[in-house]
C-alpha cells in the first residue's frame, strides 16, 4: 500500500499578499478601526443570505461555508495558511490508500466528541456516508462511488470503492465534501427527511463552533464548543449578521461594528481599503477561476473557431488591471492555480482580436447581435461585462448586457441553452476541490455542476475518465487540450480571496484554506496588539 503521511507541513505563506489598509470602504468615509472585544464576539458580514441550511450535506454556495467549516469536519482537509492544495489531517490523523486507488484506510483521531457529546467512532464514519448518500444533495457525487465502510477496530476505519477513483482523497478534503455527523442526532432527529428539518437550525458536528442561531435573511451566530477536541477558542461567539448592500456592509466594517470582510469586498473598493492603515487587508490564494462561458447553442458561438475567436478578442490582461488588480492574475493554466504539478501544464493566453472582426464582417443585421451575461449580485463581472462589450462593439458587433439571478444561471441555462446568453461572464467561481479531475468534470463535462451553458467535448469526457483511475498528470494535459480544442469554457484569471479585518485580529493569513474561499477559520484566530 502507499502511505500518505499525515505530518503538518510548515506553513509557506510566501505567495500571500498582506497589505496594511484603511476603513476607506465603498461610501468614501475613512474608518478609524475598532477595539478588541471584551466579550468575546466576532462579526463577519455576509452579503445576502447563505441561500441554503447550513447542512453540510445540502449547503453547495459560497458565503455559507463560513458556516458549515466551523461546525462540521471531515476525515482530512487541506491544509490552512499555505499556498499550495496540501491535504492534511483533521478527523482521521494518518492516512493508506490501496495501490489501485479502490480502499482507503484511516486512522481516527482519538477523544472526540460530536456537540451532543456522543464519540467520535468509526461507526460514525459509516452513518455519515450513508446519511449523505440518503439525502442526495448535490455534493452526493463524492460518495456515489463509495461500496462499503469497513469498520477495522476501535480507531481504524476502511472505504472501500467500487472503482478506481484517484481524487477520493480530495474529495473528503474539498470544503463541501463529507462531514462527520452525530449518529445519535441523525437519529433522534431523523423525521421523514434524514434530519434535514433539524440540521437548518442545529448543528451536529466536531468542529470547534455549534450553531446556536439561525434567522434566515438576518443572522447566523455560533458559539465555541466547550469540549472541542483542538482546545479553547480566543472568540466565544460568532455573530454573522446578514447585509444585502455592499455599501452598508463596508460602513458597519467602517464605524467599527464588524470585525472583518471575507471575499465580499468588491475590487472597486480595494484600492481605497490599501490606500491608509487604520484596517489590515490580505489577497489570499485561493482556486477561484475567472471563466468565460460560450454557448455552442446560439448561433454566433456555434463552433470552436468562432468561441476562440471570442476569447481572444478580449484583451484579459487589460480586463483585470482596470477592474480586478487587488485580487487577480493573468491565468496560466487551463485548471485552477495549484490543480497539477508545477510546469506540468501550461497555455498562454493570446489577445488578438482580428479573427473575431474577421467573423463579424462576414455577418449582418441581427446576426452582429452579442448577448452578454453576469450576475446580477456581482458588481465586479457588470464593470467586466460592459469592458467586453465595449471592444466588442469596436469590432463592429451590437454587444448587449444582461444580468442573471443565481437561480436563473444553475436552474435554467443547462436546462433551456438556446435561450441562455451567448457568453455568459464569472469572474470568481471555484470547483470543489482543486484537483484537475474536479475542476474539469465540473466545468467541462455535461453532466458537470457549473457546465451552465452545456458546451463540452465527448473527447475532454473520455480523458478526464480515463485520469481518474490512475491520477496520471499527462492524461490530465491532454484533457485540457481536448477542451481549450472545444473553446467551451476557458480561464482567465486566477482570483485571490481579498479580506479586510480590524487591526486586533491576529493569524488572518493562517487561518484562511486555499480551498474555502468566504471564510476563516474561527477558531485559531486570535486578539492581537495594535
Amino acid at each position: 500500500m502507499r502511505r500518505q503521511s499525515a505530518i503538518r507541513r510548515a506553513a509557506s505563506l510566501a505567495a500571500v499578499l498582506a497589505l496594511t489598509v484603511a476603513a476607506c470602504g465603498g461610501n468614501g468615509d475613512g474608518g478609524t478601526g475598532s477595539a478588541a472585544p471584551t466579550d468575546g464576539v466576532l462579526r463577519v458580514g455576509l452579503l445576502n443570505d447563505i441561500g441554503q441550511p447550513p447542512d453540510p450535506d445540502v449547503y453547495y454556495s459560497g458565503n455559507g461555508l463560513a458556516l458549515t467549516t466551523n461546525m462540521y469536519e471531515g476525515l482530512v482537509r487541506y491544509e490552512p495558511g499555505v499556498d499550495t492544495t496540501t491535504i492534511g489531517p483533521a478527523l482521521a490523523t494518518d492516512w493508506e490508500v490501496s495501490e489501485d486507488n479502490t480502499s482507503y484506510t484511516f486512522t481516527l483521531r482519538e477523544g472526540v466528541t460530536f456537540h451532543d457529546g456522543t464519540p467520535f467512532t468509526p461507526e460514525a464514519v459509516e452513518a455519515s456516508f450513508d446519511r449523505r448518500t440518503a439525502v442526495g444533495a448535490g455534493p452526493a457525487y463524492m460518495v456515489a462511488g463509495v461500496d462499503s465502510v469497513e469498520v477495522v477496530d476501535a480507531t481504524t476505519v476502511t472505504v472501500h470503492l467500487s472503482e478506481p477513483n484517484s481524487a477520493f482523497l480530495d474529495y473528503l478534503a474539498s470544503p463541501y465534501g463529507p462531514r462527520m455527523i452525530s449518529p445519535t442526532a441523525l437519529t433522534e432527529n431523523a423525521g421523514d427527511d434524514h434530519a434535514q428539518r433539524y440540521l437548518a437550525t442545529h448543528s451536529a458536528g466536531t468542529g470547534p463552533y455549534q450553531l446556536s442561531e439561525a434567522r434566515v435573511g438576518e443572522r447566523y451566530e455560533m458559539t465555541a464548543y466547550p469540549d472541542y477536541w483542538g482546545g479553547e477558542a480566543t472568540f466565544t461567539t460568532i455573530d454573522l449578521p446578514v447585509y444585502t448592500d455592499t455599501s452598508a456592509m463596508q460602513l458597519a466594517l467602517n464605524n467599527g461594528d464588524l470585525s472583518a470582510i471575507i471575499g465580499a469586498v468588491p475590487s472597486a473598493s480595494q484600492a481605497r481599503y490599501i490606500e491608509d492603515d487604520s484596517l489590515q487587508a490580505y489577497s489570499l490564494p485561493s482556486f477561484q477561476v475567472g471563466v468565460l462561458y460560450m454557448n455552442p447553442n446560439r448561433p454566433f458561438m456555434a463552433t470552436p473557431e468562432a468561441r476562440q475567436a471570442m476569447f481572444q478578442s478580449v484583451d484579459w490582461a487589460s480586463v483585470i488591471d482596470q477592474v480586478v488588480a487587488h485580487k487577480a492574475e493573468l491565468a496560466t493554466g487551463s485548471y485552477s492555480r495549484g490543480a497539477l504539478p508545477e510546469g506540468t501544464e501550461s497555455r498562454e493566453i493570446v489577445h488578438d482580436p482580428a479573427p473575431l472582426a474577421d467573423y463579424a464582417a462576414g455577418l449582418s443585421g441581427p446576426e452582429k447581435t452579442v448577448v452578454i451575461g453576469h450576475s446580477a449580485a456581482s458588481a465586479d463581472d457588470a464593470q467586466i461585462a460592459n469592458l467586453i462589450a465595449a471592444q466588442l462593439q469596436g469590432l463592429g458587433l451590437d454587444a448587449t448586457i444582461t444580468s442573471y439571478q443565481t437561480a436563473q444561471v444553475f436552474g435554467e441555462f443547462a436546462a433551456d441553452p438556446e435561450n441562455a446568453p451567448d457568453i455568459y461572464l464569472a469572474s470568481g467561481t471555484w470547483p470543489d476541490s482543486s484537483n484537475p479531475y474536479m475542476y474539469g468534470h465540473v466545468f467541462w463535462d455535461q453532466d458537470g455542476g457549473l457546465n451552465h451553458l452545456q458546451c463540452f467535448s465527448d473527447e475532454t469526457t473520455e480523458l478526464l475518465s480515463d485520469a481518474l483511475v490512475t491520477g496520471d498528470p499527462e492524461t490530465y494535459v491532454a484533457a485540457a487540450a481536448a477542451n481549450e480544442a472545444a473553446s467551451c469554457t476557458p480561464a482567465w484569471a486566477y482570483v485571490n480571496d481579498f479580506v479586510v479585518a480590524q487591526p486586533w485580529i491576529g493569524r488572518i493569513a493562517e487561518s484562511h484554506s486555499i480551498a474555502e474561499p468566504y471564510t476563516l477559520d474561527f477558531h485559531t484566530l486570535t486578539v492581537q496588539d495594535q
